[in-house]
């Protein structure tokens, strides 16, 4: 599982690099994949204290 997860993870990266090489408005790309990282990290946080209350509630703390 390890490392499907670095393969998927270099096949992002060269897939980033490629479409450097092809776009003409990096800055616009650029600006684009950090949206998508953020919001990708702001749900997962949201979803893990979600989990967290839950587990709390489940174990009676």
């Amino acid at each position: 599982m390890n490392s499907l997860r670095g393969l998927g993870v270099c096949a992002v990266l060269a897939g980033i690099a490629y479409a450097l090489t092809r776009v003409a408005d990096t800055d616009q790309l650029l600006l684009g994949i950090t949206v998508v990282i953020i919001t990708t990290s702001l749900f997962s946080y949201a979803a893990s204290i979600r989990r967290r209350r839950r587990d709390r509630r489940v174990a009676g703390e």
